[in-house]
């Protein structure tokens, strides 16, 4: 019932938006006052190599679908701007027409080989929000790798036994049993949490037992984080590198949260000679104990997966984006930079 009703009104707004459109609603919006005094901060995660984005696209958007919403911002003559810039500008009212913040989160090597170039190609500033574990140990992050590897496989049905400790047949197309099995594989695999090596043996066996060839996963990186040297590039070419935790987690000891920002922050700090100060809760992780953290740790700016746009009446801390998918139409992208999507959201958006 709730799908159903969640459905309904997606559709609702949808017929909504394409009215506003087509009358000049978006336009007009768009050009008004209301909307100068509104941010819209963009999220995205990862930008596919391959088919990452067929199998993940609430995760990974393709190199195709950033090129069309780059070609959208500049059409409807949004103003791009830098994370800190922008948040000093709602603050003081000065933000320029239709003004737009590019995020993306986790430091994937896909965003250096596949988003900057294109960043370049409009001249739009972004900020990347890296997690570092993984980007100072190179290897892919386990369970992307294996949930990949088994939608990879999804024309085969297993039979029991195919995996140690797997009692039941899996039909590795529906996606319910595929996730059954990749949450089953997981518990083993984490009793290896302390062999790097051993963990990445496995995903090898993995792959191995599913028919699929690990070193193309390997070799294309899609799954890395960009290295220390990747980072520092990426910071030459434009992008603001910022703060996502040392292993993309927020524990609620606060020594141990301080300890995963005050890591983070050295290890990029290092690679890009600029100050992070900026900051993203991974997964939207958002508890009201880590804003005294982060403001004693001199943290200015922190980003959250709330949907909605970012006023001038918002904590600093606490500020909302839009997480944009593949998922998402054109018209709804184009209603939130007009602000009517904001006007309009629901809690399922």
């Amino acid at each position: 019932m709730k799908q159903t009703l969640r459905h309904f009104a997606r559709s609702i707004r949808q017929v909504t938006f394409a009215g506003a459109r087509t009358v000049g609603g978006f336009r007009w919006l768009g050009n008004s006052d209301w909307r100068r005094r509104h941010l819209l901060i963009l999220c995205y995660h990862g930008v596919s190599l391959r088919d990452e984005h067929e199998w993940d696209p609430e995760l990974f958007v393709s190199p195709a679908f950033l090129r069309r919403r780059f070609e959208i911002l500049r059409d409807t003559g949004c103003t791009v701007l830098p994370l800190g810039e922008a948040v000093r500008a709602l603050r003081s009212g000065t933000l320029p027409r239709r003004s737009v913040v590019l995020t993306f989160d986790d430091g994937f090597y896909n965003y250096l080989a596949a988003a900057v170039p294109l960043l370049e190609q409009f001249r739009y500033p972004a900020t990347n929000y890296v997690s570092s574990y993984y980007s100072i140990h190179q290897r892919p992050i386990l369970q992307l790798a294996l949930r990949y590897l088994l939608w990879r496989a999804r024309q085969q049905v297993l039979s029991p036994g195919h995996f140690p400790g797997q009692t039941n047949a899996t039909d590795l197309g529906d996606h319910p049993q595929r996730e059954m099995l990749a949450s089953h594989l997981l518990v083993d695999v984490r009793k290896l949490s302390g062999n790097r090596d051993a963990q990445q043996a496995w995903l090898a066996d993995v792959a191995a037992r599913l028919g699929i060839d690990w070193s193309i996963v390997l070799q294309n990186r899609l799954f890395h984080l960009m290295t220390a040297a990747e980072i520092a590039e990426a910071a030459r070419r434009g992008t603001n590198i910022q703060l996502h935790t040392h292993r993309h987690r927020t524990p609620r000891d606060e020594s141990q949260f301080t300890s995963e920002v005050v890591e983070n922050r050295s290890y990029l700090e290092a690679q890009t000679g600029q100050p992070a100060v900026h900051f993203c809760y991974p997964s939207g992780d958002v508890d009201s104990m880590f804003l005294p953290l982060l403001r004693g740790l001199n943290v200015e700016t922190a980003t959250t997966c709330e949907v909605d746009m970012a006023r001038s009446t918002h904590d600093p801390l606490l500020l909302p984006r839009f997480v944009d998918t593949m998922g998402q139409s054109e018209l709804a992208f184009e209603s939130w930079l007009s602000g009517m999507g904001a006007l309009l959201r629901t809690r399922s958006s």
